[in-house]
């Protein structure tokens, strides 16, 4: 069983005002198996969290451990290669593919030979929206081509910042049963930032972020 934990992380910025601390002693841990979701209001330090879970930025105190093995010394260039993948709120595609062309980036990066159109389907999208350059797509479809990428590459770990920020009531039902199928069925670790009730109700665990402390 894959575990990431967080032990006593804190993190912060430099300002005109000096040192602000967004994150304080954070303790959790996240098991294979399981879709959590982190709520919190803005500026609260969901995403400065997630960009720490996902190695985008650098520990400065306490650790963070994947399989017992910290963060530090697995590097994070290494972990975001091999062990994360991470659904961008601004999506991250890339500009000049396709929709397919994407979701084949992470699939032909693990060597499988797994149709991309599948994954697009997964997630609402037809084979004609995924021949589409990404600028041509709406930013919900956008968004469901990014959901499709992750889910398509081989990660034990999958962390989303507001993955259904841009979809339809409908749609984020369809999205979020599908996160929680990779955590339940594949057992991935699945974390998503969330401000949808909606979507931290589907939860097996929700995690309040509020003044830099997690509970």
């Amino acid at each position: 069983m894959d575990s990431l934990k967080l032990t006593d992380v804190s993190y912060s910025y430099n300002n005109a005002a000096g040192k602000q601390k967004v994150l304080k002693n954070i303790n959790a841990e996240f098991k294979s198996g399981k879709m959590y979701a982190i709520v919190g209001e803005s500026g609260s330090g969901k995403t400065t969290l997630l960009s720490l879970i996902s190695a985008l930025d650098k520990l400065q105190d306490g650790d963070i451990t994947f399989n017992k093995k910290s963060l530090r010394e697995i590097g994070g260039a290494e972990f975001r290669l091999k062990y994360v993948n991470i659904v961008f709120q601004s999506y991250n595609l890339i500009k000049y593919m396709t929709a397919r062309e994407n979701v084949e980036v992470a699939i032909d990066f693990d060597k499988r030979k797994v149709s991309a159109d599948r994954y697009l389907a997964q997630v609402g999208l037809t084979a004609d929206e995924g021949g589409r350059l990404i600028g041509k797509l709406s930013g919900g479809q956008q968004q469901r081509v990014a959901i499709a990428r992750a889910i398509a590459s081989n990660s034990p770990l999958i962390v989303a910042d507001e993955p259904t920020g841009n979809l339809d009531e409908d749609t984020e039902e369809k999205i979020v049963n599908l996160f929680k199928r990779l955590a339940h069925e594949q057992k991935k670790i699945v974390i998503i930032v969330t401000h949808s009730k909606q979507v931290a109700a589907h939860a097996d665990k929700v995690l309040s972020l509020k003044r830099g402390s997690l509970s």
